[in-house]
């Protein structure tokens, strides 16, 4: 482990290990993981942020994420799944499962970062989250067994258990996009409309453009929020402004499958 790592910091990470029940081979993979980059630029040192994981670990909890629901609902169709999943890796559920292992708690912020609210954004958690299981991965020789076996563990049953109940975020994104290449054989387009307040309360606005039908707009913590806020609005309308059409169109594609 690296030398600029203090006893103090060291004990915080065997407080993070015991929460999770995993023992890091690698203590340094851990400290990264946990690291942002506001913490690195105060010290000056060659230290490493979270950022050089987050990749990794998306792609890490995407493919356990598809595992659970494959085995869960073994009977849904492809675009129910994909659907679902959107919601389940989303910023918003993955800060909450990060909340509930208290990964806020142990992040490394710069005393800056910390005063603007760092901890609690869940762009910020979200991302922590996601290296936290790419570091795992990486401390297992690139398997996925041990991330797997820690993630079922700490959060399966929450995750189904929350599927089950309608307690997690639509992705009215991606359902949009459906609605709109359905309607319109076109996609929406998002453009940024304004950032305000300061550092650690900013709120951006966001507008969403469904070519020739209705522009939307949304706002949020974060740009992501925002468009989701937009996206949100549109859907409701289009939804509404054709349900006769989109009644018709299910009515036929239930026809030709009978």
């Amino acid at each position: 482990m690296s030398s600029e790592i203090s006893i103090e910091i060291k004990e915080k990470l065997s407080q993070f290990e015991n929460i999770i029940g995993y023992k890091f081979n690698d203590k340094s993979l851990l400290f990264t993981a946990l690291t942002h980059s506001s913490f690195v630029s105060e010290r000056k040192s060659k230290l490493k942020d979270y950022e050089v994981f987050e990749f990794l670990g998306d792609a890490v909890i995407s493919l356990i994420m598809s595992e659970i629901l494959m085995k869960t609902f073994p009977k849904a169709r492809e675009g129910e799944l994909s659907q679902i999943r959107s919601a389940v890796v989303s910023e918003t559920f993955l800060a909450k499962l990060g909340r509930s292992i208290k990964i806020h708690e142990f992040i490394f912020l710069s005393a800056g970062e910390e005063q603007q609210g760092g901890r609690e954004r869940d762009t910020l958690l979200c991302d922590v989250f996601e290296a936290l299981f790419g570091a795992i991965y990486i401390d297992n020789n690139y398997s996925i067994e041990k991330p797997r076996e820690i993630f079922n563990k700490l959060f399966k049953e929450k995750v189904i258990e929350d599927i089950k109940k309608g307690n997690i975020p639509r992705d009215y994104k991606s359902i949009l996009q459906i609605l709109t290449q359905k309607l319109f054989g076109i996609v929406p387009q998002y453009k940024f409309v304004s950032a305000e307040g300061p550092e650690h309360k900013k709120i951006f606005t966001m507008e969403c453009v469904v070519e020739n039908e209705i522009t939307t707009s949304g706002a949020g913590k974060s740009k992501k929020e925002a468009e989701s806020r937009a996206a949100r609005e549109a859907y409701i309308y289009l939804k509404e402004k054709y349900k006769e059409t989109l009644e018709a169109k299910s009515k036929s594609k239930k026809q030709k499958n009978e």
